[in-house]
């Protein structure tokens, strides 16, 4: 007996929410955490004197 293959449309549909539901996920926890003070920007690097001379 002949049994029809998946639907490719449904397959490309399954693809992309596995693999963008949890991007979207991991953005917006990162969203949050920013939004609620728990992720901040690195400082800037210390900048050491210059000691060319002398």
């Amino acid at each position: 007996m002949h049994e029809p293959g998946a639907n490719p449309w449904i397959v490309a549909l399954l693809f992309l929410a596995r693999c963008l539901v949890p991007l979207g996920v991991l953005l917006g926890i990162s969203y949050l955490l920013r939004r609620l003070g728990y992720l901040t920007p690195p400082a800037p690097p210390e900048v050491e004197p210059d000691h060319k001379n002398g």
